[in-house]
């Protein structure tokens, strides 16, 4: 969101302090970065980059206002929806790092810094394309904790200026989150499109005690990757497998296990019955690495929609989350899974940034967008009071839908 200022804070008419502090927050404005702003706002590239951002941001709007009223939607009508929310609890409602259970705290603060001061930078950069001054810039801490930046834009040439030229700017920052998250999504694309098994086969989550697969010496964590001397990429497999072994039966085992399991164990084991069936005894489940990872590289829209969900909440299906991490391998050595969560912590984080600042909610970008498009539409003496009171009811009627979508889980 664009923040304006007069360059006057005192009742004395004295500049705006360098360095503020209300506690916790704390405020350090500065010049240094005026000459970044003029020198990219030079660019013709940075004009039009603020023509394509107003034209993004209806279409940002359009999905939250889709994402807002569907929510609450699933939850008048879906009861088990509210009771996850209430598990999570109230801070997953809110994007802040050590608040949120599924942002984690070193990466959603890297994200949630760099997509604010993108979003305030891209108002600076738009406001010198256009000629218009930017009174100062700076830092917003959390005590000493960086949580993002400002940029004040020179509200009275705001308003002298063309309600085109005015949206142009308001809108750039929700552009540049865009962009922001487009390109990061593409590199994470890129990296699973990359990845390599490093083994697939049926998982051994627990071996029985007192059963033969512990007396033939299996362990967990093993990957049992042939029963039989037939290959095993499922449970499934097993399953057919036994269906024509009897207890007593020795059936050749071989396991990967150790490091990245590399090494493997080959065994027999003395098959025996539990339930009506011929088991080993042991607790498994599918790996399935290959097939998950040609789910991934298969670019679709679904696959596009998985990328909303952060790997904490899909450990088991996301390549990169901490549960899977494990058994892949990647060219960009072994913290590629780090690069991958970084990058996918700044598409995440910039898109709900934009959303937010897209929804027409004044004073967010798109409710000042919302309210200079309706003064082009709105003619008559009393333009501006109707425009007002459509800006003012509208707000509210958003403001009332997310607030619903907030308490509800815990009201019901």
């Amino acid at each position: 969101m664009i923040r304006v200022s007069h360059g006057k804070t005192e009742a004395n008419g004295s500049e705006q302090r360098r360095v503020e502090f209300k506690f916790p927050f704390l405020t350090l404005r500065t010049k240094l970065f005026d000459g970044f702003f003029d020198r990219l706002g030079a660019f013709r590239f940075s004009s039009l980059a603020s023509w394509a951002a107003l034209a993004v941001v209806p279409i940002v709007a359009a999905i939250g206002l889709y994402l807002v009223i569907n929510s609450l939607f699933v939850l008048l009508s879906n009861p088990a929806v509210g009771d996850v929310v209430r598990e999570a609890g109230p801070g997953a409602i809110l994007l802040l790092p050590g608040l949120n259970p599924f942002l984690p705290f070193v990466y959603g603060w890297i994200a949630i810094v760099c997509a604010i001061a993108l979003h305030e930078g891209a108002h600076g950069v738009a406001a010198r394309s256009l000629g218009l001054n930017v009174r100062s810039s700076g830092l917003l801490f959390f005590l000493f904790v960086p949580i993002g930046a400002f940029v004040d834009v020179d509200e009275e040439q705001l308003k002298k200026t063309s309600g085109r030229a005015a949206s142009r700017v308001m809108a750039a920052g929700v552009g540049g989150n865009i962009a922001a998250a487009s390109v990061c999504l593409v590199c994470v694309l890129l990296i699973v499109g990359g990845l390599t098994p490093v083994i697939d086969g049926v998982y051994v989550n627990e071996v029985l005690q007192g059963m033969p697969a512990e007396a033939a010496g299996l362990l967990p964590k093993d990957v049992i990757v042939s029963v039989d001397n037939v290959s095993v990429n499922k449970t499934a497999d097993l399953s057919v497998i036994f269906e024509n072994k009897t207890a007593g039966d020795f059936v050749p085992v071989t396991v990967a296990r150790g490091d990245s399991w590399q090494s493997n164990f080959s065994t027999a084991v003395n098959l025996t019955v539990s339930e009506n069936r011929t088991v080993m005894g042991v607790s498994v489940s599918d790996l399935l690495i290959g097939e998950r990872l040609r789910f991934y590289q298969n670019v679709t829209l679904e696959t596009i929609s998985l990328y909303l969900i952060p790997p904490s909440l899909a450990s088991g299906l996301v390549p990169f989350s901490d549960t899977l991490v494990p058994f892949y391998t990647h060219w960009l050595g072994p913290q590629w899974h780090v690069v991958t969560n970084v990058l996918f912590w700044l598409w995440f984080v910039n898109v709900n940034v934009a959303v937010f600042n897209a929804l027409p909610i004044y004073p967010m970008d798109g409710g000042r967008i919302f309210n200079i498009a309706l003064k082009s539409l709105i003619r008559g003496k009393e333009r501006e009071k109707l425009v007002s009171d459509i800006t003012i009811a509208v707000t509210a009627a958003l403001a009332l839908v997310l607030l619903l979508t907030v308490i509800i889980p815990f009201v019901t």
